[in-house]
């Protein structure tokens, strides 16, 4: 008899406080995705090994990887939006990628992609809090919305460049003054050791304000120190502050124009114990027009992105951009000391299929002897690892054409087909090519 008693006081517990933990949350929502990656590569080093100036056979030893790729890798995220209460929202995603190679334990364990808290109208109706892992996006992604692009390597056997992690350890104030919203930021971007005074951290105010439905402006300035080499003696910090602004207008119905530009001052650390000056630009132009009352929706557009170079200044630094610029352009070329031409369109001949294709146009903004990537293959090696370069400006031309299928609501197929051609900035340079086919998952 006094098992069964305490059978029965345990399951009342049980339910008692199943009851308690739903009866705190208003509403759960479960959504997610599963990104099935079929992946083809060549020659992303353009050219295995490199040359010279000389026209000798560089010493930099190359991995296999880099010159020819074939893989298969999967991405699945999963995501949990709790309604606390009116004001209060948790949401938490999980996430796992993996080249199907790289079958370890460590490989399928489940990493924390977002774990955040939305505190609305927290002590003045105006004001927003979002605390915790989180994305941080702003205007066109310029300057702010990818931490991944300083992921020192590849995860799980996945270039860095499919990666879709890209969230922040963030503190945000939102204040909604409409039609002036006004953001402030404060991120953990990196950091290298717990003990030691050697994080990356960013600060930032993002106000934007519509003046009319057809016209929105916005305004920045963005301070991100880096102190990872802060446990070397007589180190110096790496301080880069981003000032600009971006214009985005809607002139006609179906037309999207915007004009952005920024700049760059501070210090930029050279080795330890030397620095230089910062004086870096950024310009970028974009248009689109979509014909929606034409048959198979054509659309249109055109971009130009200008990033200093290293000249007797330091040249534009990355930050934390999130644009693809040209599929294999995005992987193998840094998003600084460039000019770039993309032209792109898309058509639907069918309900459910679109066809789209871009053209990049890539050269120097300032001569350089060498080139490195900022992205990693399969193995963690750099694409380009200090190329060496002629003395010429021309990078290349990249043409990518995708086709994407909606199978079902929740189910897309696509293939994307791409080229890199390099230019006379290469010595001895081979074409770089990649198809990738997907099938993703929504549910």
């Amino acid at each position: 008899m006094s098992k069964r008693l305490i059978v029965v006081l345990a399951l009342a517990l049980v339910v008692g406080l199943t009851f308690t933990a739903y009866a705190e949350v208003q509403n759960v929502k479960v959504s997610g995705d599963i990104n099935i990656l079929g992946v083809l590569r060549n020659n992303f080093d353009l050219g295995n090994p490199p040359r010279t100036s000389t026209g000798t056979p560089d010493a930099l030893t190359r991995t296999k990887e880099n010159d020819k790729s074939r893989f298969l890798a999967t991405q699945t995220r999963v995501r949990i939006d709790a309604d606390l209460t009116d004001n209060v929202i948790a949401t938490v995603r999980l996430i796992n990628e993996r080249n199907w190679t790289s079958e370890t334990v460590s490989s399928t364990d489940i990493d924390l992609d977002l774990a955040y808290v939305t505190l609305k109208e927290f002590l003045y109706s105006p004001l927003t809090l979002t605390l915790g892992r989180q994305e941080i996006r702003f205007g066109n992604q310029l300057i702010i919305g990818n931490n991944g692009t300083y992921t020192a390597g590849a995860v799980n056997g996945l270039p860095s460049d499919l990666s879709e992690r890209n969230s922040f350890d963030a503190l945000r104030a939102t204040l909604n003054y409409d039609p002036l919203i006004v953001d402030l930021v404060y991120a953990k971007a990196n950091n290298a050791n717990v003990d030691n005074s050697d994080d990356t951290d960013l600060f930032g105010i993002n106000a934007a304000y519509d003046i009319n439905k057809k016209v929105n402006v916005q305004a920045y300035i963005w301070d991100r120190k880096d102190k990872s080499v802060g446990a070397i003696v007589n180190s110096k910090k790496d301080n880069v502050y981003t000032l600009g602004g971006l214009l985005t207008i809607k002139p006609i119905e179906d037309l999207k124009m915007s004009l952005e530009g920024a700049w760059q001052f501070g210090n930029a650390r050279v080795n330890a114990g030397s620095e230089t000056k910062r004086k870096a630009y950024a310009l970028q132009a974009m248009a689109d027009y979509t014909f929606t009352k034409v048959k198979f929706t054509p659309a249109i557009g055109g971009s130009y992105t200008y990033l200093s170079g290293n000249g007797k200044y330091a040249g534009w630094n990355q930050m934390y951009y999130n644009q693809n610029l040209g599929n294999i352009a995005y992987a193998i070329l840094p998003f600084s000391n460039m000019n770039v031409i993309n032209l792109k369109g898309s058509i639907k001949p069918m309900e459910d299929v679109t066809l789209s294709a871009l053209y990049g146009y890539y050269t120097l903004a300032h001569k350089a002897t060498t080139l490195t990537s900022g992205k990693f293959d399969s193995n963690g090696n750099t694409y380009l690892t200090a190329a060496a370069l002629t003395n010429k400006k021309n990078l290349g031309q990249e043409i990518d054409v995708t086709a994407l299928y909606d199978y079902t609501e929740d189910v897309q197929l696509g293939l994307t087909l791409g080229a890199f051609i390099p230019g006379n900035t290469f010595h001895d340079s081979r074409v770089a090519n990649q198809a990738v086919a997907s099938m993703k998952v929504t549910f």
